[in-house]
């Protein structure tokens, strides 16, 4: 089959998958805020994110981010330590934010999204976000401490 990506929003799915989402994330967290488009909730010590946006005509994306460290130190060390671990974690990845920010995320497609692929996404980024922020934090305050 042959598929043509043809530029351009899909308003009504746009709305529809935020509805899907916002139904899916009652079962998932019980509790979040919904402000400007975006989902969020608290995880341990981090915030979960998750925001619809536009893609192409015939679908939109769902991202699943968590901001784990602001204002870090962006050694050369330390982004080759998150490029080593994007390679160890089987999904989701980090990534580097605005104001030296390392964030990780999460994206799938929407317009097929079901409540598995959103559990999925959400329970990956809030537990490696939970379970790594402290060490990013640390690296960047140069109190190394290497993965196993």
């Amino acid at each position: 089959m042959k598929v043509k990506i043809v530029p351009g929003t899909n308003e009504r799915l746009l709305q529809e998958v935020r509805g899907k989402v916002r139904d899916y994330l009652k079962d998932i967290v019980g509790d979040f805020v919904e402000m400007d488009g975006i989902f969020s909730f608290t995880y341990g010590s981090v915030t979960v994110n998750v925001e619809v946006v536009p893609w192409h005509s015939e679908d939109v994306l769902v991202k699943v981010f968590s901001y784990i460290a602001e204002n870090v130190s962006l050694s050369e060390e330390l982004m080759a330590t998150l490029l080593e671990m994007n390679a160890r974690l089987p999904l989701g990845a980090f990534a580097l934010g605005m104001d030296n920010s390392v964030v990780f995320r999460y994206a799938l497609a929407g317009a097929n999204l079901n409540f598995n692929e959103l559990l999925a996404a959400v329970y990956t980024v809030a537990t490696v976000a939970d379970s790594y922020d402290e060490f990013v934090k640390g690296y960047s305050a140069g109190m190394e401490r290497r993965l196993d």
